[in-house]
């Protein structure tokens, strides 16, 4: 429980969050122009941000663009600038552990948080926000300069605990709104007949897992509502094989969601996070087998609660094996008792994760105890009572969005609880997840086209967007880690009435006006 020495994990994580930072920040770079800039879809120039009066009014808005009269530049050039620099601090980042610090995450954060600040409908994702909030939890886990002599502090396993947590609500949430929808097509686990063909870019594997047999999919929405509302609850089960069959099963789960699908950084982001379910005698591949009874035994334990879980899994949603060799499977339980199941679980969760983490605070403060020079002692104690702090506000303050899920529990939380979540909330520190809650597509893919001629008599011709589909002779494009984010709103626009999303008349407005199509369109 302690993790006194997880040295590999917390470098890996924090390389990992670099590289998924650099992928943003480039993405995100190459579309100002078309978004944000004067002549763009929505440019941030109209937007009113003002100078702050003070630090402390600075603090509650870290928006690094109300600093532009500092440096006398206007708000898109400001809006480049920190794109720019939180890409090369990025890049510094995934490639140097020199570089890996507080203040270059730090930076990172802002930088991002900037963005997300004055990035409208085109940075309102989850996994935008997401981003934020791992990323807060690296500035906690990175060493304070790249002289520090300690690569592991006392402190990084409160750190790791917070990320596991963060990855616990991420895969509940997930499989818990696809439920709690009443989505048929969740409900009927057919989900993925109209998955592949609907979602926003289909990538070209996509074809051919949408032709893959019925019962396939069937049992594949089946096992993914198992690995995402069954397997987390594995995450704080403090034995090795448990903890690998963790991340492995999570690890499956977005790996074929890469394979299949277009979804930017996000599945890479929560690949990331599945790092906090290791310790570093899991990367070492020399370990030495142990045969002592207690290993033999945490073994067997371990392979009895998978067992268990997985049978339970497959007993929820009725699998069998046909003689035909195919897999049916349907849902075993009713809504009612859905409903009930989660109002639990999300209460018995929300216990369990206070007792957790004092426990982990607890190992973490005898871990600083036991270092023999006194500056290291001071430093660790410090360290630990400082993110132990602040672990435990972003643990009080994502208890609100996760009781949401069933609609009851968050009036049960203190009132103080939800005063924690209302003073964080700006910064997005702790927030609502779930993808997917109602499948699209039925009957059908809607898109939006648009053509232009040079007079009403035309000829009227088709603009092509890079990724969107719309020519049906093309062959769907890979496009991860990269998200064109003009491409996804067109999608959420074809769902839905013009009116709901003002920006589409700005694009056509910049149309009209015979704005280069290659800044207009984001690509």
């Amino acid at each position: 429980m302690g993790r006194l020495n997880d040295i590999f994990t917390k470098e890996r994580f924090l390389t990992a969050i670099s590289f998924i930072y650099l992928f943003a920040f480039t993405s995100l770079y190459i579309q100002l122009p078309g978004l944000y800039g004067d002549n763009g879809i929505t440019p941030v120039r109209l937007l009113h941000i003002p100078k702050p009066s003070t630090v402390e009014d600075f603090i509650k808005e870290p928006n690094l663009l109300r600093l532009r009269e500092y440096l006398n530049l206007d708000v898109y050039t400001m809006l480049e600038l920190c794109t720019l620099v939180g890409g090369i601090l990025a890049f510094l980042a995934a490639f140097s552990e020199d570089f890996r610090t507080f203040g270059v995450f730090l930076m990172m954060w802002m930088a991002y948080f900037s963005a997300v600040k004055v990035g409208q409908v085109f940075l309102w994702f989850q996994w935008d926000i997401m981003l934020l909030e791992a990323g807060f939890i690296a500035i906690l886990l990175a060493k304070l300069s790249a002289s520090f002599p300690v690569r592991y502090s006392a402190s990084d396993a409160i750190s790791l605990w917070l990320l596991r947590w963060l990855l616990f609500r991420l895969m509940f949430s997930a499989g818990v709104v696809k439920l709690t929808s009443n989505c048929p097509a969740w409900w009927g686990l057919e989900a993925l007949h109209w998955h592949y063909q609907s979602q926003c870019i289909p990538n070209p594997v996509a074809w051919h897992a949408h032709h893959l047999p019925g019962w396939m999919h069937n049992f594949s929405v089946a096992s993914t509502l198992i690995i995402e509302i069954l397997l987390p609850l594995l995450f704080f089960v403090p034995l090795r094989l448990v903890r690998l069959f963790s991340f492995y099963s999570q690890l499956l789960l977005q790996g074929l969601i890469i394979l299949t699908g277009n979804f930017n950084f996000f599945n890479l982001l929560t690949m990331a996070l599945c790092y906090s379910l290791l310790k570093d005698e899991d990367f070492n591949t020399r370990r030495r087998k142990t045969t002592g009874i207690s290993s033999r035994l945490s073994n067997l334990l371990s392979l009895i609660i998978i067992g268990v879980v997985l049978v339970f899994g497959g007993y929820l949603f009725n699998f069998r094996v046909t003689p035909e060799y195919t897999i049916t499977s349907s849902v075993g339980f009713t809504k009612a008792q859905f409903n009930q199941f989660l109002t639990h679980a999300v209460s018995y969760s929300i216990c369990a994760a206070v007792a957790l983490f004092a426990i982990q605070v607890y190992c973490s403060l005898v871990c600083a105890l036991k270092t023999q020079k006194l500056w290291r002692k001071c430093a660790e104690l410090a360290g630990v009572v400082a993110v132990g702090i602040i672990g435990l506000a972003l643990l009080f303050s994502s208890f609100v969005p996760f009781a949401n899920l069933d609609g009851q529990s968050v009036e049960k939380l203190p009132v103080s609880v939800r005063q924690i979540h209302s003073q964080l909330r700006p910064y997005h520190l702790t927030n609502a997840y779930g993808l997917f809650r109602r499948m699209t597509g039925f009957g059908g893919r809607p898109e939006v086209i648009l053509e232009g001629a040079p007079s009403v008599e035309g000829p009227w011709t088709e603009y092509h967007f890079r990724f969107k589909p719309g020519r049906v002779n093309r062959t769907p494009p890979v496009v991860i880690p990269h998200q064109p984010r003009v491409d996804w709103q067109l999608w959420f626009a074809a769902l839905s009435q013009p009116n709901d999303h003002p920006w589409f008349y700005n694009l056509v407005y910049r149309l009209l006006q015979q704005e280069p199509d290659g800044q207009v369109l984001g690509s």
